[in-house]
């Protein structure tokens, strides 16, 4: 999880770093376009603003228009209308890093002028703009920006909308195409579908904690791993590894570790001390370096060392004996945790690919508006992270919101051949779902694979010890989020792990549809071909009007 205000779309576009002095912001009465050889051309903000809230289209910003597409266009005004909640604290820690500079200096490149102009223009924009309670704008941010003249890279800008488009908008187009596919479908039958919602409910079984620290050969930092073992059970138990995200420990997935419990699955939960919440503290606060992705890529090594590890004790503790299948592993992880699950399962890193992904960070007058490719970019280097990442133990994996792309791009997620469950919000801005979960899931050749499709939640739905973080962060209706989880979660193992064939019916759109409700609705898909998938993304925008 990372606990920081987002600045994405072009949102992102207008991030700042604050605790640096920041220069008297006055008023931007005009945006300039350059159009090469047809020269310059100027747009009243008051004519944007008008676009941006009813659509209309002013005499002035039609010189422009007639140059765009009508998806361009359409896809111009939403993101325009995006609004963003901003934390002044949160935002100063986080663009005090590599990271958050990183960022301001991929954005700089929308504006055509000097960084040294650009950078602290927008700084001061932002933060003038984050006064207003109600949630930050883009236009808020180009009223706010220091100079009467805000000049566009119009070539950047438009390839910017492309991006923008494509991670935050794109994903609703999908949820309608389901929307309307379920209707068209046929009607469902009689019987009514498999009530997930009673495995929601707690079990009967009992268990007993247990912390062990396990230090990892020439490394310093030792792992720290929570042990649920059941206290009766007729025969070993499956075992169920939990693996948080970035800037997240334990805690935050520990519900669905005691849900599982309570019916009789082992389960064991990992603190990661490259990624975990206090290493992110201190490196915000300066005092340590964010991890680079070698290290937080060769994770899925840490859950084979558990494993082994606990392999050993139940062989040696009497206490231990018994208690759970060390070679019947399933696997849930959140975020950076979803990429450590889906490796540990068969997923294989593509470096070079990663290295080429990168490397576009680096290219003039193009600009990443995918935090995921920035996290995953940070300080990344020629060394390969370790090989065979997959352990053979794992025989299921459920990754909730996972980063995937680009270490799995370039074909390296099809190395997964064992069922296998990715879900995806339709607001999570952090590892966006058309890129990090969809495209991902469409690629995978494999009979047992679903995708659940979770509309209005967001990277931290699903994960409790959120903090104070505003709604518009966390989503709407998490308490909710945790019920499909623990439903969810219960009948994907109990039917790939307890090989129990009467928990297929959970696994449907069917029984989804019929737990499903606002603010969450949700989708299982089972298959989605590419045109599929373009098919849906295709569906039309709402028009302008040209009045």
């Amino acid at each position: 999880m990372i606990k920081l205000q987002p600045f994405v779309n072009l949102g992102l576009a207008f991030s700042l770093a604050l605790g640096q002095p920041l220069l008297p912001v006055s008023a931007a009465e005009k945006v300039v376009f350059s159009l090469g050889l047809l020269g310059e051309f100027e747009v009243h903000v008051d004519s944007l603003v008008t676009f941006a809230e009813t659509g209309t289209i002013t005499p002035d910003l039609r010189f422009y228009t007639q140059r765009l597409t009508a998806d361009e266009l359409a896809k111009l005004r939403s993101v325009l209308q995006q609004s963003f909640a901003v934390s002044a604290v949160e935002v100063s820690d986080f663009f005090n890093t590599r990271f958050g500079q990183e960022i301001l200096q991929q954005l700089s490149s929308l504006i055509a002028a000097p960084p040294r102009q650009s950078q602290p223009f927008l700084r001061g924009a932002m933060i003038t703009a984050a006064e207003n309670p109600d949630g930050v704008t883009i236009m808020d941010v180009i009223k706010r920006y220091g100079s009467p003249k805000l000049v566009i890279n119009t070539k950047t800008f438009k390839e910017t909308l492309d991006e923008a488009d494509k991670l935050y908008q794109a994903t609703e187009r999908v949820f309608a195409w389901l929307d309307q596919r379920r209707q068209d479908s046929a009607p469902p039958p009689n019987a009514p579908p498999a009530n997930l919602a009673t495995l929601a409910q707690p079990g009967k079984q009992r268990w007993t904690s247990h912390t062990l620290t396990i230090p990892r050969p020439n490394q310093a930092n030792a792992l720290t791993v929570f042990v649920n073992l059941p206290q009766t059970a007729p025969q070993p138990a499956p075992l169920v590894v939990i693996a948080p995200g970035l800037n997240s420990d334990f805690d935050a997935l520990r519900y669905l570790a005691d849900h599982l419990a309570s019916y009789g699955f082992a389960t064991v939960g990992i603190n990661f001390p490259e990624s975990d919440a206090e290493r992110m503290a201190d490196a915000l606060k300066g005092l340590e370096t964010f991890p680079s992705p070698n290290a937080w890529m060769n994770q899925p090594k840490d859950i084979s060392l558990v494993l082994d590890t606990l392999a050993a004790k139940v062989t040696t503790d009497s206490q231990w004996q018994g208690k759970f299948d060390v070679n019947t592993v399933g696997i849930l992880g959140h975020s950076l945790g979803g990429y450590t699950a889906t490796a540990s399962g068969g997923a294989q890193v593509k470096w070079p690919h990663v290295l080429t992904q990168c490397e576009t960070l680096n290219q003039p007058n193009q600009i990443n508006l995918n935090p995921a490719l920035l996290w995953q970019c940070q300080g990344v280097n020629s060394t390969p992270p370790l090989r065979d990442l997959q352990d053979d133990r794992i025989k299921a994996l459920i990754a909730i919101n996972p980063v995937t792309n680009p270490a799995f791009g370039d074909g390296g997620i099809q190395g997964i051949d064992i069922p296998m469950m990715f879900v995806a919000g339709s607001d999570d801005i952090f590892a966006p779902s058309l890129s990090e979960q969809i495209d991902p899931f469409v690629a995978i050749d494999h009979e047992d694979k679903y995708l659940l499709l979770v509309k209005n939640s967001t990277h931290l739905s699903f994960i409790q010890d959120t903090g104070d973080l505003p709604r518009a962060i966390t989503g709407d209706g998490q308490a909710l989020a945790y019920e499909y989880m623990k439903g969810i979660s219960l009948a994907f193992f109990r039917r790939y792990l307890n090989q129990q064939k009467q928990f297929a019916p959970y696994l449907t759109d069917g029984a989804i549809a019929a737990m499903s409700q606002d603010p969450l609705p949700m989708h299982m898909i089972r298959s989605l071909t590419p045109d599929e998938l373009q098919d849906a993304l295709q569906l039309p925008h709402d028009p302008p009007n040209p009045n």
